[in-house]
């Protein structure tokens, strides 16, 4: 299975870069694509989003919607622990000011509070109507997720994870294993894609 997965992140990796260089507005069009949808969440949802890196479709202008509406925001942040580096996300003001972690990855500083997002846009590498992603191996998304699952009490919304990427991302079948977190929705430049769980 990492094989297959390794062999797969190379081919994806590549195609990804194509797309975002034939769509350097695509993040615009993802954005322009929900809001035509019009299917906001209930008022206090908390909305994490992420910093593109590499050639990852830019989530920005969706997270400032969401910002414009009024809706909290949160951002991945990476730190070290006994048991390694780990993931946790942190509330986001779109005007405060952003630290380079780990990767290369720019996120919330340790100032900012730690929060329970509700809805949680993913990046990824590849897609299916299943709701399988693929990721970058690290498992940092799979492991956070599967704790805020753990964390959330149940009164509470439900974890949403939404995959945010090009719709060429698709394929037909991502190679699954049982830690993998599925997703919920993936929303592209084309608009919704419809995840069809059959587990």
């Amino acid at each position: 299975m990492k094989d297959v997965k390794a062999a797969l992140r190379k081919d994806m990796k590549a195609r990804r870069a194509a797309l975002a260089v034939a769509d350097p507005q695509a993040g615009e069009a993802l954005a322009d694509a929900f809001e035509t949808r019009g299917d906001w969440p209930e008022g206090g949802v908390v909305i994490a989003g992420f910093h593109p890196m590499q050639s990852e479709i830019d989530p920005l202008p969706l997270l400032m919607r969401f910002h414009a509406r009024g809706y909290p925001l949160a951002l991945p942040s990476l730190f070290e622990s006994a048991e390694g580096l780990q993931m946790i996300f942190r509330a986001y003001d779109p005007v405060a000011h952003l630290v380079e972690g780990p990767y290369g990855i720019w996120q919330p500083s340790n100032d900012a509070v730690e929060v329970l997002p509700d809805i949680v846009l993913v990046p990824l590498l590849a897609f299916d109507k299943q709701g399988g992603r693929l990721g970058y191996g690290g498992g940092f998304y799979d492991r956070a997720l599967h704790y805020l699952k753990a964390v959330k009490p149940v009164k509470e919304r439900p974890l949403m994870l939404w995959g945010i990427g090009f719709s060429g991302q698709e394929i037909a079948k991502v190679p699954m294993e049982p830690h993998d977190q599925r997703l919920d929705a993936v929303l592209t430049e084309r608009g919704w894609v419809e995840i069809r769980k059959t587990f």
